[in-house]
């Protein structure tokens, strides 16, 4: 069990970078999982997980919350066998809350509590304490890791059902901690955390002692991992290394794959050539046979002979010809597939550029609709700035952006936008309605696209004939997020301000660095509400706007 003491909350870590396969916490054995719908999602899994920080990650749709719910033990595979040393503790990317629940309930310690409540008002039975045996403090214990976590007014019997977001994944990942499993599964848990408590949990993840298995796209957090295991194509593949190393490693192999590529395609064409010049050789020489043999006075006997054996010989080098080019095409594929890394994206329309001096957002004395008396704010952006919305949870970041956005009206003073604006909200409902298709929305807007081109675009952002055709509401969060950037960029009005709210939170690795290239060419202005540190340095931000109790400040940067 990981043990804990008075006055720190996590045991610390002895060595937890050397794989040991003979004390995996869990091993997978030829697992397989298939989806209702009949598709194979995983097949023939072999892996191990060891007392290690194992970062978790994949593509969007590849199924990485699927297996960490089969890991937890909450869904069993079709197929295979999953060893476990002790069941783990699981905390997902969705926490959804009972009515009434207490904070002990969030955090999965329900029982540790009533158990001691049972003792302590002489009603207790032999099971409560088995259930408290060495944790006779936990009641300390909570209070002293919800404190650590910025949530030190909070009590086990505290209701949980006026928490924010962030404060509801705190608590659920405070009582991961505490459970006293020896593995932790943590499904996305930076996703709604601000600065202060992601930098909680980093120390949280740096003293766990035991396996730790994180699903995220958060490179910052992946940075503190020992190992990552990367999902694709349904196997596994392991990458000794935090997230810089991984991401070495991944680019040495796509620069392998790239030059495979380049020289699969080189072979092709060399071969190729070769073969239409020995065409066009045959044919020469052929045409001078057939032109000698009228005037050879042959028999015909013999030259019906000479023609069949021809035309054999003929054929068997048309198959042999039609035999190469196909492999020719299949090695060219194979090289192909083997390059995972998507290719540029081509996002930005001409009608987003703002020119050096035009004057874009204008508050003055305008006082947000939250927090509760909050200030006044003045405040002119004027040429393509970029903004990064800094603060922590709970301070309005979403409500400001709706202002700017016009969504909401400021208490009191003006806001006005000066250029055609479009607000990217988290679940990117606002500018993509779920019951119509990228393509119903872009029609919508009028895009000056051509139809074809607005199916090679959004194939090179990952929505392909699958994803373009249905109801966006079916699509996953990611994929959400980059058919409303094309919404907003590709309509007939482009946006020259986009307003950003925890724009990475549903996409993988791939796609979030596919989203910063994207907008690095962005000739706009920006406004970006993210705790993304890593995003935010990406961007190339002019400016900072950030929260005190003094209210939003504009800072350069």
């Amino acid at each position: 069990m990981a043990n804990f003491d008075s006055t720190t909350s996590f045991a610390h870590t002895a060595d937890a970078t050397k794989p040991n396969t003979s004390h995996a916490a869990i091993q997978l054995h030829h697992v397989s999982l298939r989806l209702p719908d009949g598709r194979v999602l995983f097949d023939d899994l072999n892996e191990h997980f060891a007392h290690q920080r194992i970062g978790l990650v994949g593509r969007n749709g590849a199924g990485k919350s699927m297996l960490a719910r089969m890991l937890a033990g909450l869904i069993a595979p079709e197929h295979g066998r999953i060893e476990r040393r002790s069941m783990p503790a699981y905390v997902p990317q969705d926490l959804h809350l009972s009515a009434g629940a207490s904070i002990a309930e969030l955090a999965r310690l329900a029982p540790l509590f009533a158990a001691l409540q049972r003792i302590e008002t002489g009603m207790a039975n032999d099971a409560d304490f088995d259930l408290l045996d060495g944790r006779w403090d936990i009641r300390l214990k909570l209070a002293h890791v919800l404190a650590e976590a910025g949530l030190g007014a909070l009590h086990a019997d505290s209701p949980a059902d006026s928490l924010s977001g962030g404060e509801v994944t705190r608590v659920a990942l405070a009582g991961a901690f505490l459970s006293g499993a020896d593995t932790l599964i943590l499904d996305e848990p930076s996703n709604h955390l601000d600065r202060q408590a992601r930098a909680w949990l980093m120390e949280a993840i740096r003293q766990w002692q035991g396996c730790l298995i994180v699903v995220s796209h958060d490179r910052a957090l992946l940075s503190h991992m020992d190992r990552i295991v990367e999902l694709e194509a349904g196997g596994l593949r392991s990458y000794g290394g935090n997230y810089d190393v991984y991401r070495e490693q991944k680019e040495r192999e796509q620069a392998a794959a790239q030059d495979n590529l380049d020289q699969a395609r080189t072979t092709r064409a060399r071969t190729l050539r070769t073969l239409k010049q020995q065409h066009d050789d045959r044919s020469r020489r052929s045409a001078r046979n057939a032109k000698h043999a009228k005037t050879a006075n042959l028999p015909g006997i013999y030259l019906n002979r000479l023609r069949d054996g021809a035309e054999a010989y003929s054929g068997r080098e048309r198959q042999r010809v039609d035999d190469t080019k196909r492999e020719l095409d299949q090695s060219v594929r194979n090289a192909a597939a083997r390059l995972t890394a998507p290719p540029p994206v081509a996002l930005i329309l001409p009608g987003t550029a703002v020119p050096p001096g035009k004057r874009v957002l204008e508050l003055d004395e305008a006082i947000p609709p939250y927090p509760a008396h909050a200030p006044a704010m003045n405040m002119i952006l004027t040429g393509p700035v970029r903004v990064g919305l800094i603060g922590p949870n709970g301070c309005g970041k979403t409500t400001l952006l709706r202002m700017l956005a016009g969504q909401l009206a400021p208490v009191s003073g003006h806001c006005h936008t000066n250029v055609t604006t479009a607000w990217l909200d988290q679940h990117a409902t606002r500018l993509l309605p779920p019951d119509k298709s990228v393509l119903q929305q872009l029609d919508a807007l009028h895009s000056p696209l051509s139809e074809s081109e607005r199916r090679e675009r959004l194939a090179l952002l990952g929505l392909g004939a699958a994803h373009v055709n249905i109801a966006s509401g079916l699509l996953s969060g990611g994929e959400r997020l980059k058919a409303a950037l094309a919404c907003a960029l590709w309509g007939a009005a482009p946006a020259q301000l986009l307003l950003l709210d925890e724009p990475t939170n549903h996409l993988d690795l791939a796609s979030v660095i596919a989203f910063e290239q994207a907008l690095s060419d962005y000739p706009g202005v920006l406004i970006v509400a993210s705790h993304d540190q890593t995003l935010l340095d990406t961007l190339n931000l002019t400016h900072h706007l950030r929260y005190s109790n003094d209210g939003w400040q504009l800072i350069p940067t």
